[in-house]
């Protein structure tokens, strides 16, 4: 005869902190776990793991979104067999809230038909059974281990609230940042005069622009060394100096929360570690950091080189246009080529010297109106000191947000006192409505930029050449408020850095491959290259589409970027103007017709 299935046991662990795994109560528990099942003819269910590791019962962690919520829910649903046993150290396992919160908790587990075992006493508490005594004592165990929770929690808020106030002669812990030791006599940190320098450093390529990954790469190049056993600097660690305030000299006191996550606890301890970074580059940083997440980040160095990148594609073949970057001149060069044609994918090699192709752009693009673009970026340097003044308040008020929220926090806390917590949040609130008003008359200094008259041709070479100035010492605020604009305004922008010879290859090979009497056939594409060359077919040109429909067609002269072959110009509705090796283009031909044979012929 068979026998009757064993009822299934389920051992339930939780633990307040990770600490206790690196002792003995986690194997303990489950050793004894596994005695009891077996000396009382129950099937442990090991592959059921029912841990709440580093989870507070204290406020109900555990039930409300722990291992030990959703083993009641399955309960409830109906999947957890009834007669099944909870092993448990204690009651205080299950909760340590308030009686009037906790005893439910257990009490359904019981009127649910789960058997709850105490493994420390051997203490069964039999489903849907109501002995008097069980309840009364599991009443005690379990107010008991509130008050324990409570009494602890206001010992240690004590505890910290003591060492915070005598952080100006002892410091409350021996961690501290990696450029900074602890004194012997636990009174205050030394610097690291090495390390602080390399704080300092970050923190300054952090302002002109560098991303943590830029920033990481050019430490390891100049074999600076790290502040601990890692090979080689990595972004991750560079981030997370760049968001310490401790480089203010602000100490964060951590504690764990109900979910066993570490998250800063009350307000930080100012001036506790020594201060190597001052707070405008602090907030200017941050503020920087944060709107690289929104627009993008990507390599941006002081000359702000491309101002093309993601604009311009490869008349042929379609692929995007790479800038070349082969040194700085006289012996170096910059060009664009075809990205298909850098790798090596059949695409013409043929590239256009940057500054040239730079040059032509600026030079008969009108729309770009270069002339409000760069007194705009003018304007902003000149007034470069009163938006960073701007920027590091927007910073403050965020902080302070931030803190105000904190405080709130507190207010959940046992023991807190509503009368402490209503002065720091009136100091909060009075501290936001200062930078306020300080922010409010900052932004009315900014004056908007003027419109200009249009300018010479002169005056706009010389526009242009104040964007190609490199030593300029606001080059980059000229350069990224010109691709800025060239973002908004270019839907397409194709470049033939070889005029229509590859087209003319096409037609080479075309006619080869036909059944055409060769000396006929070699007469046809002399004739054809002939006509090209004296259509100047083979200059460069770029055909660019802007936002708000008009496109031009730009024949280039290959000795003098500001001077043009053909210049073709076609409105919304399709009108086409412009002009033809001097010639005006009609307004009916179309496309097809256009530079379609020398005007001479």
């Amino acid at each position: 005869m068979q026998s009757p299935t064993k009822p299934l046991a389920y051992s339930y662990i939780r633990m307040s902190t990770d600490i206790q795994l690196k002792g003995d109560s986690l194997r303990r528990q489950q050793q004894s776990s596994k005695a009891y099942a077996d000396q009382n003819g129950l099937e442990l269910a090991e592959a059921f793991k029912l841990e709440d590791i580093g989870v507070s019962a204290f406020k109900g962690a555990n039930v409300s979104s722990g291992a030990l919520g959703q083993f009641l829910a399955l309960i409830k649903a109906g999947e957890i067999a009834r007669g099944s046993y909870l092993l448990v150290e204690s009651l205080d396992r299950i909760s340590r809230q308030q009686v009037l919160d906790s005893i439910p908790v257990f009490f359904d587990i019981i009127k649910s038909g789960i058997n709850v075992v105490t493994l420390a006493d051997k203490h069964l508490y039999r489903a849907g059974e109501t002995n008097f005594a069980d309840i009364m004592y599991s009443v005690m165990v379990l107010g008991r281990a509130y008050e324990e929770s409570k009494t602890k929690s206001m010992r240690v808020g004590a505890a910290w609230e003591n060492k915070r106030k005598n952080a100006g002669t002892r410091k409350l812990t021996k961690v501290c940042p990696a450029w900074l030791s602890l004194q012997e006599n636990r009174t205050g940190f030394d610097l690291i005069p090495e390390r602080a320098e390399v704080v300092r450093q970050i923190f300054q390529l952090a302002d002109t622009g560098n991303g943590s990954f830029s920033i990481a790469r050019r430490l390891n190049q100049t074999a600076i060394p790290t502040f601990t056993k890692s090979n080689g600097w990595h972004e991750s660690y560079v981030t997370k100096i760049l968001n310490s305030r401790a480089v203010l000299g602000e100490f964060q006191p951590h504690r764990y929360d109900d979910h066993g996550d570490r998250v800063p606890y009350g307000e930080p301890v100012a001036d506790y570690f020594p201060k190597i970074i001052e707070d405008d580059q602090f907030h200017r940083v941050q503020a920087s950091r944060r709107r690289r997440l929104v627009e993008g980040a990507g390599r941006k160095g002081p000359e702000y080189r491309n101002l093309f990148t993601k604009i311009a594609k490869c008349e042929y073949c379609g692929a995007p246009m790479r800038f070349v970057h082969k040194g700085r001149p006289p012996k170096g060069s910059q060009a664009l080529k075809c990205t298909n044609a850098v790798r090596g994918l059949g695409c013409e090699s043929i590239s256009w010297r940057y500054s040239d192709f730079e040059t032509s752009f600026l030079y008969f693009v009108k729309e770009i109106d270069l002339t409000a673009t760069l007194k705009a970026a003018a304007e902003r340097s000149e007034r470069a000191t009163v938006e960073q003044q701007i920027t590091v308040i927007e910073e403050k008020i965020r902080q302070l947000t931030a803190k105000r929220e904190r405080i709130f926090e507190l207010l959940t806390e046992p023991g807190s006192s509503t009368a402490f917590i209503k002065g720091k949040l009136d100091e909060c609130e009075a501290a936001i409505a200062t930078e306020g008003a300080q922010i409010t008359k900052l932004r009315e200094q900014r004056s908007m930029a003027d419109m200009l008259p249009t300018i010479s041709a002169d005056e706009l070479r010389s526009l242009i050449a104040s964007v190609q100035d490199m030593s300029a010492p606001d080059i980059f605020e000229r350069r990224a408020a010109v691709a800025n604009r060239l973002s908004i305004l270019v839907t397409s922008l194709r470049i033939a850095a070889d005029g229509r010879r590859p087209k003319m290859k096409g037609i080479r090979t075309f006619l080869e491959s036909q059944e055409l009497n060769p000396d006929e056939r070699d007469r046809l594409i002399d004739h054809i290259e002939k006509t090209n060359k004296q259509s100047q077919r083979y200059n460069r040109s770029f055909n660019v589409m802007l936002a708000d429909g008009v496109s031009r067609y730009v024949v280039v002269k290959s000795d003098d970027p500001t001077d043009i072959i053909a210049e073709v110009l076609v409105d919304r509705d399709g009108a086409i103007s412009g002009s033809d090796r001097g010639m005006p283009i009609g307004w009916s031909d179309g496309w097809d017709n256009v530079f379609d044979e020398p005007v001479s012929v």
